[in-house]
């Protein structure tokens, strides 16, 4: 698995580089300065993806000490995060997942924070043909979205990008409990396969995704079973 990690990186650097040279307007978004973090992948059987937006927190400093996908070499709260979120779905996260960004690259701040272009759809086209050959390496395995700026590059043309559509959520959904969970199938995405949005970590902050969370992974668990 090194290897195939060593390689996905160089041929995501290599694709960075082309950009760069063919692309000169959108040179100035790009935090060139940093290395593309290199995925994160099990020792065991694949048998979930995280997919994240991309590496780029504001702070620079912070920036810097990110080399893994999601922070996923550091036991700091978003590998805790989505270590409770593994445990609730009877899956080893040091074993059975492979987690990657859909943008590869660093931006010189957080995307949803530029507002020149819109950099999900600009920077969305052109990792997204890398992304769907990278995860070809593990056919029919479900993908775990973080985070909702992803789910319109991912969904096709009509279907719903709110996470909390997939969770349930309705008006007054405190005095009524999101029970209509819901993923989005193969046919309405274009990787192919089952996604089950979750929302970024800072979301659990708002109470409906704290108090269903466990709901949700407990839908997703039975759905991975059947």
């Amino acid at each position: 698995m090194t290897a195939i990690v060593d390689q996905i990186v160089h041929r995501a650097e290599a694709l960075l580089r082309k950009l760069v040279q063919d692309q000169p307007s959108l040179v100035h978004y790009i935090d060139n300065s940093l290395s593309i973090p290199r995925v994160f992948a099990g020792d065991g059987e694949i048998k979930l993806i995280i997919l994240g937006q991309d590496p780029t927190v504001k702070d620079q400093e912070s920036r810097k000490a990110t080399t893994t996908v999601l922070n996923l070499d550091k036991d700091g709260s978003l590998r805790r995060y989505l270590r409770d979120v593994c445990d609730k779905l009877g899956i080893d996260l040091n074993q059975n997942v492979y987690a990657t960004n859909l943008l590869k690259n660093f931006f010189i701040t957080p995307p949803t924070q530029i507002t020149s272009i819109d950099v999900f759809e600009v920077f969305g086209a052109i990792w997204l043909p890398f992304l769907k050959e990278e995860l070809s390496l593990f056919p029919g395995v479900p993908v775990l979205t973080l985070g909702e700026p992803l789910l319109p590059i991912l969904v096709l043309e009509g279907v719903n990008a709110q996470v909390r559509y997939y969770w349930g959520y309705r008006k007054g959904w405190q005095a009524n409990p999101a029970v209509d969970f819901r993923h989005i199938a193969p046919a309405e995405n274009r990787l192919g396969r089952r996604l089950f949005p979750f929302p970024h970590q800072p979301s659990l902050k708002k109470k409906f995704y704290a108090q269903n969370l466990a709901s949700y992974a407990q839908y997703m668990r039975q759905e991975l079973g059947s």
